[in-house]
């Protein structure tokens, strides 16, 4: 891994709020992409490939996104941390003056997943709520219950 030096003490802990807040709003997002591809009638695995060789692509659909299509959910981040960090984000941005709208959906978000599965659940499990909501599970075979 890269080390990249930030600049003077405490820019890095801006840094790690800032790419985790991007993971977890990415992790709502991918959830409501396949749950389009489910309802559209389009193969979730196919859509998943096609997902990873496109523009839409990130980290956290080619490692989250298997796991959510096999249900295990288990990334090893839990709705707690992902509603510390996403706390974190909303000071931040209050204190500088920036506004964090997807970021404030996202986080209000994971707190209604708090509510339904608990904040030792694994963080997607924010995609648990749509599936539930539509009682449409997003499964798909082949796909691991864990990352190596």
């Amino acid at each position: 891994n890269e080390v990249i030096h930030m600049g003077p003490v405490g820019s890095a802990s801006l840094i790690k709020v800032i790419t985790n807040m991007l993971a977890l709003v990415h992790l709502q997002v991918c959830g409501e992409a396949l749950m389009l591809a489910s309802r559209g009638g389009l193969d979730l695995a196919t859509s998943w490939k096609a997902i990873a060789a496109s523009s839409g692509n990130s980290f956290v659909h080619e490692t989250e996104g298997q796991l959510i299509l096999n249900g295990s959910y288990d990334i090893g981040f839990t709705i707690d941390l992902a509603l510390k960090d996403l706390g974190f984000a909303k000071q931040f941005a209050e204190e500088l003056g920036v506004p964090l709208e997807l970021a404030a959906a996202t986080f209000a978000r994971f707190k209604q997943a708090r509510d339904a599965y608990g904040g030792e659940s694994q963080s997607p499990k924010i995609v648990k709520l749509l599936e539930d909501a539509l009682d449409t599970p997003l499964r798909a075979p082949g796909f691991p219950a864990a990352l190596s």
